[in-house]
């Protein structure tokens, strides 16, 4: 008999969540256990990057790819941290209180599936790779095409901030972006992602 079979399961208790670009730019730091901690969280997470890196030479090949879940990373300040990496080479690393009973690697994948299917969800919008300074405004309501008249051009300061004029963008680049090319403040100003994350937390941390 497996000797943690005996171990009770308890609720896993997370502490924090973090995402790294493919070149480990940090673009979202989550902690659970307050906004005081977040800091912290971050240089505690990012500390797992050499661990991530070594673990993905480990165990790729050249015929076969390296697992997207690289499992426990290490263990630091009573806390546990695990890493995946995705098919697009975001790397995400979980760190959970460490408790006195099992902690199953099914659990820890899912709560890693569930955080990337909310990142999915909440990136891909077309108009996320449109610059900031992007305006659109209703097209006017035309008359009939006999009983129009040509448009005056605008003559004063304020006819011509109304008249949105917007920089001419790249065909390629026109709602298209690559995983490297993802932005910090199109996660913290989601409020699809932001209430997604407090969802997870609030649920694993009460209780199932």
């Amino acid at each position: 008999m497996d000797p943690r079979s005996t171990l009770p399961l308890v609720p896993l208790h997370l502490t924090s969540f973090t995402i790294l670009s493919p070149n480990n730019a940090p673009l979202y730091v989550h902690s659970f256990t307050g906004e005081a901690d977040r800091l912290r969280h971050y240089h505690l997470s990012h500390a797992a990057v050499d661990v991530i890196e070594e673990r993905i030479v480990m165990t790729e090949t050249p015929t076969k790819p390296a697992d997207s879940y690289l499992g426990l990373l290490f263990c630091m300040e009573d806390m546990a941290f695990y890493g995946f990496q995705t098919t697009t080479k975001l790397r995400m690393v979980l760190s959970i209180a460490l408790v006195d009973a099992m902690i199953k690697d099914a659990d820890i994948v899912a709560i890693f599936r569930a955080v990337h299917h909310l990142l999915l969800q909440s990136t891909h919008n077309p108009f996320l790779s449109l610059p900031p300074n992007f305006h659109a405004r209703p097209a006017p309501i035309l008359p009939p095409p006999g009983e129009r008249t040509p448009s005056p051009e605008p003559t004063s300061e304020a006819e011509r901030e109304e008249k949105i004029i917007n920089i001419q963008l790249p065909l390629a680049k026109i709602f298209a972006y690559g995983p490297e090319e993802l932005k910090v403040e199109w996660l913290r100003d989601s409020e699809k992602f932001q209430e997604g994350m407090k969802r997870i937390g609030a649920m694993l941390n009460g209780g199932r």
